[in-house]
């Protein structure tokens, strides 16, 4: 059995496509094709449903795939520490971070690129459940999500910050006058919110159901807060956010937050990470950075006494 049948095998299972797959691994598609028949014949059982076109992995097949998953991040983890080792860390970071958790991405990135610069930085925005998934599959590294979520309770996490909610209204309206605002006094005004499936929507609704509200939001706008902004600074309508959204350097033009009370919401926003032995390099790496960003002048000008300082 060859390891490059095991990538291709990996890379036909996150592309869904045979073509896709074989650009993936700088292959042609009858290279990619017949290294596959190879492990199949090797292994002695059917991995791929045949058909004029991918059609899904057989039963057996599904378990090589979660197999082939785990021996590529073993042995890319052994490649990550041994060039860790000559001093000289090369490989690539898988992350996947919620959205809210973007405005503090580029500076962990900074770090990452100050202290490794040969590490390739790859994100995606992803869910609570789908982070555990990547992690649990071996296809992410790390994560930065919620980390008190019972989905998740059996990772390792690294507390960063503690999120608040906040309104965010258009700085010319009459609502700008107020410092705070109750969420039962923000259910009676022209809202956007995020689409009710994801994890930070539910968050939102939780609040509203602490003290029997029920609001219409004007717009729904998919799974994008700079969205939901574009809307207060453009459309006149209001949205809520994580704070430290409204805080950044320069802001959103026309805008102004206003605390959001009766109830205070907040949540812990740290680094996950599988629980496997021996930790991953990259975990370790990560853990490091975190560390490190929790320093920081822009974490601490944003978040103040929620910034954490981990041990």
């Amino acid at each position: 059995m060859l390891f490059r049948q095991l990538q291709y095998l990996v890379a036909l299972n996150q592309e869904r496509h045979f073509g896709r797959a074989a650009e993936r691994c700088h292959v042609s598609q009858p290279s990619l094709s017949s290294g596959i028949k190879q492990l199949e014949f090797g292994l002695g059982v059917p991995i791929v449903l045949r058909g004029r076109r991918f059609m899904g992995f057989t039963p057996e097949g599904d378990r090589v795939v979660e197999w082939a998953k785990r021996v590529t991040s073993q042995r890319d983890a052994m490649m990550t520490e041994l060039s860790q080792m000559r001093n000289n860390l090369e490989g690539r970071i898988r992350i996947g971070a919620m959205p809210n958790s973007s405005p503090v991405l580029p500076f962990f990135s900074r770090i990452m690129t100050q202290q490794h610069p040969n590490v390739d930085i790859e994100i995606h925005f992803l869910g609570v459940e789908q982070t555990r998934m990547g992690l649990n599959s071996f296809a992410l590294d790390v994560g930065i999500t919620y980390i008190h979520e019972k989905s998740i309770a059996d990772l390792h996490s690294m507390s960063i910050y503690t999120e608040e909610l906040s309104l965010l209204v258009p700085e010319s309206s009459k609502w700008a006058e107020m410092e705070q605002i109750t969420w039962e006094e923000a259910a009676e005004l022209p809202l956007c919110l995020l689409d009710p499936s994801m994890h930070e929507r539910r968050i939102i609704d939780e609040a509203f159901h602490k003290i029997d509200c029920s609001p219409t939001p004007v717009v729904v706008a998919s799974d994008s807060i700079l969205n939901l902004i574009f809307h207060v600074m453009f459309a006149g309508l209001v949205t809520i956010v994580p704070s430290h959204f409204a805080r950044l350097p320069g802001r959103f033009p026309g805008t102004k937050e206003i605390k959001l009370v009766n109830p205070e919401i907040s949540r812990e926003v740290g680094l996950v990470w599988s629980p496997s032995e021996p930790v991953m390099p990259m975990a370790k790496i990560a853990a490091s950075i975190t560390k490190d960003l929790c320093e920081t002048a822009e974490m601490k000008q944003w978040f103040g006494d929620s910034v954490k300082t981990p041990a």
